[in-house]
């Protein structure tokens, strides 16, 4: 028996705009909550996700598959820098901590922030873009 696939159009997630970094923040925090959604037929969700994936690189099989090599070199296929693809993916998409990744990462904490700042702002730029592609 075949599977059945349902297009649902979330008008929730359809109001948020890529104009405000808060959004773009809270849309990483929830990459795992929008991967359910898309799974269960939401198209919304899963066009950001696929804008999201498409800009930063991030390919969250890799991570659980402890292939951490290959996840941290994931940037090259998105426009983030590497800092700002490890601030984002490790803090924003995995939960964590900035002082966590600093601490590994041999920086400090602030190095992380101005990071993730800088990288939600990459984002919105590259997301434009698309978007003015269309």
């Amino acid at each position: 028996m075949g599977a059945i696939v349902r297009n649902v159009v979330n008008d929730q997630l359809l109001r948020l705009s890529y104009k405000d970094p808060k959004n773009i923040k809270r849309f990483l925090r929830n990459w795992g909550g929008l991967e359910g959604l898309s799974e269960k037929g939401d198209t919304v969700a899963t066009c950001i996700l696929t804008d999201l994936k498409t800009v930063t690189g991030i390919d969250l099989d890799k991570y659980h598959k402890s292939d951490r090599a290959e996840f941290n070199k994931a940037y090259r296929k998105g426009k983030l820098s590497h800092y700002q693809y490890m601030s984002i993916a490790y803090v924003l998409v995995l939960g964590y901590t900035q002082d966590e990744l600093a601490f590994v990462m041999g920086v400090d904490q602030s190095v992380i922030s101005k990071n993730i700042n800088s990288g939600i702002k990459r984002i919105q730029r590259e997301l434009r873009a698309y978007m003015e592609e269309d």
